[in-house]
């Protein structure tokens, strides 16, 4: 079974503009967006991060990861993939920092987005 993480935007949960990450969860459940990649696999989502704020840096990124990875650890759990959201990817003026500290340091697959239901305008069709 490949267990997956989410990284996701403090600001934009914080706000409640996704609550309870309902975008990431429904497109898991329905295989949707970059999750599509597990539609004929067992797959489970084992844990959801905070990037650490926008007054954060890398540091806080790898920090959420690092407390993530204990807390699995104690369960005897573990990660395989981290999806970066998509709210991070398509929002975040630090989100090639946030990527790159990511891939520097989580030592698995990672994943660029999650959900597919970010609207491309907000007042445009």
């Amino acid at each position: 079974m490949k267990k997956i993480a989410i990284l996701k935007c403090t600001m934009i949960s914080d706000q409640n503009l996704c609550p309870g990450d309902a975008k990431c969860l429904i497109a898991f459940s329905r295989k949707e967006g970059e999750f599509e990649r597990y539609k004929n696999n067992d797959a489970a989502i084992v844990g959801i991060m905070s990037c650490g704020g926008c007054e954060g840096n890398k540091t806080r990124v790898i920090c959420s990861l690092a407390l993530l990875k204990m807390h699995l650890s104690a369960l005897k759990e573990n990660v395989d993939a981290v999806h970066i959201g998509t709210c991070i990817m398509k929002f975040c003026p630090r989100k090639d920092d946030i990527v790159a500290a990511v891939k520097e340091k989580a030592g698995v697959e990672v994943i660029e987005g999650s959900h597919p239901y970010a609207p491309p305008t907000v007042f445009g069709s």
